[in-house]
């Protein structure tokens, strides 16, 4: 597996790994916009749906009372049509919150992760975009390995600790910093939109070590198999 430098936009990142993190980020927008559009006609089919009970009430309600007054039937129009307008609205588009990543389960909590961290994209600088994706791909590698994971173990604290305490903290120091600040060397030289660019690489290096660590009993496994096979079948030539 391709080791990552720790910091992408300094360090000299093959531009392979950038360019394949970008498709992968390409195909994972395109999923989650297909998935918003439902979301979108599922709500208007709602909306649409309540609307027209309402005016089927009230015709109902017309044919066995002989009718109805103009103000009833003015009032009914207006109330339809305001029912329709807020369920098209609301509820809105899913988004994820910190506290959505702290709430989730093993198996979903790289999937949030990378959400949360894509609707803060627009927040953070340039610079830091290729390191955004390179953590989006890190998550996708790691979220099989979370699926399986004991939840009770070591292993499944040390990533919830870095995924929803130290990534969510670091973003969030940085965009609470004055726009016109984040730019702004400091004593040590570095500007806060530089640390935060180095401390995403380093997040996206520690993902992968993570991800290493949780495989290396399966690559060991495999190692041994290996052997075995050889020692049972080779060797018998």
């Amino acid at each position: 597996m391709a080791q990552v430098p720790a910091t992408p936009t300094k360090r000299g990142v093959s531009q392979e790994i950038v360019r394949a993190a970008r498709r992968q980020r390409s195909i994972r927008l395109y999923n989650a916009r297909k998935e918003q559009w439902r979301h979108r006609g599922r709500r208007l089919r709602r909306a649409f749906l309540a609307m027209a009970g309402i005016y089927i009430a009230a015709l109902v309600a017309a044919l066995v009372l002989g009718g109805i007054s103009f103000t009833t039937t003015l009032l009914t129009l207006l109330l339809g049509m305001a029912v329709f307008v807020v369920l098209s609205i609301y509820p809105a588009s899913p988004r994820t919150h910190v506290e959505d990543l702290n709430a989730a389960s093993l198996p979903e909590l790289a999937g949030s992760t990378e959400l949360w961290l894509e609707g803060k994209r627009r927040a953070l600088p340039n610079a830091a975009v290729d390191a955004i994706d390179l953590i989006g791909v890190r998550l996708e590698q790691l979220a099989p390995q979370l699926a399986v994971l004991d939840e009770r173990g070591p292993a499944a604290h040390e990533v919830r600790k870095l995924l929803t305490e130290h990534l969510p903290a670091m973003v969030d120091s940085y965009t609470r910093i004055p726009p016109a600040l984040r730019g702004k060397q400091g004593a040590a030289g570095t500007s806060p939109s530089d640390q935060l660019v180095d401390g995403l690489a380093v997040i996206a290096d520690q993902i992968e070590a993570m991800s290493e660590d949780l495989s290396r009993n399966d690559i060991d496994a495999l190692a041994t198999r290996g052997r075995f096979l050889e020692v049972k079948y080779l060797d018998r030539d």
